[in-house]
């Protein structure tokens, strides 16, 4: 099968960079498979699982990401990424526990600006749920 390049880098370092036959992430606008010899492309990336089959289909690594930018040209996949997780790391009872402190926070927060970041961390973790039980 033919392949690709992928890699996948913070604003720290980079995370990974390999061969694919395949690609799957979710971006501002739904789901996007991407195969070798990819048109160009740009994307916003939303909240959601990344897939990555190598060129033989006999592996494939999952990840969660907390939003980024996507960018193809060149029959490479460049994947900017806010945060990424392998979803194996991803404990559901941890973020359960996790969802249900930050909602007693809430409860305190008197400004608005609080609040939000705190949904917005409640948001991530029921986000890292859906990832890991699709």
């Amino acid at each position: 099968m033919a392949s690709f390049k992928v890699s996948v880098v913070t604003q720290v370092k980079k995370i990974l960079e390999q061969e694919a036959g395949y690609l799957r992430l979710r971006t501002s606008e739904g789901d996007v498979g991407i195969l070798s010899n990819h048109a160009p492309y740009v994307a916003e990336l939303a909240m959601g699982k990344m897939e990555i089959e190598s060129p033989e289909k006999d592996r494939r690594d999952v990840y969660f990401l907390n939003g980024g930018f996507v960018e193809i040209s060149n029959n490479q996949a460049t994947v900017i990424a806010d945060e990424i997780i392998p979803i194996e790391k991803i404990d559901i009872e941890t973020e359960q526990i996790k969802i249900e402190e930050l909602k007693k926070q809430l409860e305190k927060i008197s400004t608005e600006e609080e609040k939000v970041k705190i949904q917005k961390k409640i948001k991530i973790s029921l986000k890292k749920i859906e990832a890991k039980n699709s």
